[in-house]
């Protein structure tokens, strides 16, 4: 036997051996008594979380409380404080060959991570789709997305959703048909949300 096929007949073993444990591990794991299993959460999840429900063994729900101090409020708080960008694009929906390629003018609202909500969508769709943006806020999460959640609202309530035709499009799903008038309420009301911090 060669070298080269001695080395991988040992890493095969020593594998199979490592699958061997993990499968008796889990075994093991399966059959825990509830005394077992909190104190396995002590050792081996280093008291990150604790059982708070009632123990009707492992393929049974079972309520935990997070113990670790990420888990505490000041964290929440952090996340709920990230900066967050809400925008409104114009946009041109070209169309499918079923629909007779006939161009729907639409608005796209949403919200992302980046400064820059330009950065949101690559270059080919910002130009396919005739992409302007018409407005950004900038601030906190938490208001983005009570901005985003108040337009799906309106959307929704007055039926202005509309499904793109190009099912590849990330937007798909948050584009709506909108009068000029309504779409100018629609901008004013944001920059009040945007004005009033959480």
């Amino acid at each position: 036997m060669s070298k080269k096929r001695a080395n991988i007949t040992e890493m095969v073993r020593n594998n199979s051996e490592d699958t061997d444990n993990s499968c008796s591990s889990k075994k093991r794991k399966i059959e825990m008594t509830m005394e077992e299993y909190d104190k396995y959460l002590i050792e081996k999840k280093d008291g990150r979380f604790k059982r708070t429900g009632n123990w009707n063994g492992m393929y049974r729900r079972l309520a935990h409380e997070c113990c670790d101090i990420e888990c505490g409020q000041e964290r929440l708080k952090w996340t709920a404080n990230v900066p967050n960008t809400f925008y409104i694009f114009s946009l041109v929906d070209p169309g499918t060959k079923e629909t007779g390629k006939i161009e729907r003018a639409l608005i796209k609202f949403g919200r992302t991570q980046h400064k820059d909500a330009l950065k949101r969508y690559p270059t080919s769709e910002l130009k396919q789709y005739q992409m302007k943006l018409l407005l950004t806020l900038r601030g906190k999460l938490i208001t983005m997305t009570r901005i985003e959640n108040w337009w799906k609202k309106q959307a929704e309530e007055n039926k202005w959703f509309i499904r793109f035709s190009n099912s590849d499009f990330h937007g798909q799903t948050e584009c709506i048909q909108v009068n000029d008038n309504d779409l100018a309420q629609l901008i004013a009301k944001s920059k009040e949300m945007a004005a009033i911090e959480e």
